[in-house]
């Protein structure tokens, strides 16, 4: 009698445990396949694309004497903004959530001996723009050794978020630093400088 009990209570619990097992799992499995779609959708609302300002040029006057110069020289790349973002699908300015160099890079076309980045002790690249004439370091090359040199790679400053800048079809850059000495003749050379834009709805 009580094997009997034993197994009957073992085929009640088989027979009514069975369904509760099955709604789990398919509770569980919704819940999953909610959470793969959520993902994917935030996924595809975000693209990271590469801005890149080439060969812009400038125009270093001469400096006579060494020490600090807060406005060595600055310059400006234009373009239009709003369509390089929609470019990249249903996006607009008010997409940009950050802004980050990936590298800024200076060239002395006519340098010499005399007149090249070793007159310098540091070099800073400041922004401004039409959205924010805040000026924000953005690169800078702090302890330039003093050899000849005419190409300048200039590390990021703390890394900043500069989206606020290039929500702007005008985007400002100004040179500013350190001399070491006196230069003899202006210094003329471009800019290339490329950052990654975060696009987010």
């Amino acid at each position: 009698m009580g094997f009997k009990k034993r197994n009957l209570n073992h085929y009640f619990m088989k027979k009514f445990s069975r369904p509760f097992v099955q709604l789990g799992l398919s509770v569980l499995g919704c819940a999953l396949l909610f959470t793969a779609c959520t993902k994917g959708t935030k996924n595809a609302s975000e693209k990271k694309v590469s801005l890149i300002h080439n060969n812009m040029s400038i125009t270093m006057p001469i400096q006579l004497s060494n020490g600090d110069n807060d406005s060595i020289t600055s310059f400006y790349y234009k373009m239009n903004m709003d369509s390089f973002v929609k470019s990249y699908g249903q996006f607009d300015t008010s997409d940009i959530r950050t802004v980050k160099l990936k590298s800024c890079i200076l060239n002395i076309t006519n340098g010499d001996s005399l007149n090249n980045f070793r007159n310098l002790h540091t070099v800073n690249i400041g922004i401004t723009s039409g959205a924010n004439d805040n000026i924000t370091r953005m690169a800078v090359f702090t302890d330039i050794v003093d050899t000849n040199a005419y190409r300048l790679e200039m590390p990021g400053y703390f890394d900043p978020n500069l989206a606020a800048y290039y929500k702007d079809d005008s985007v400002r850059y100004r040179i500013y630093g350190n001399f070491r000495r006196a230069t003899t003749k202006s210094i003329t050379g471009t800019a290339n400088i490329q950052v990654e834009v975060t696009l987010q709805k």
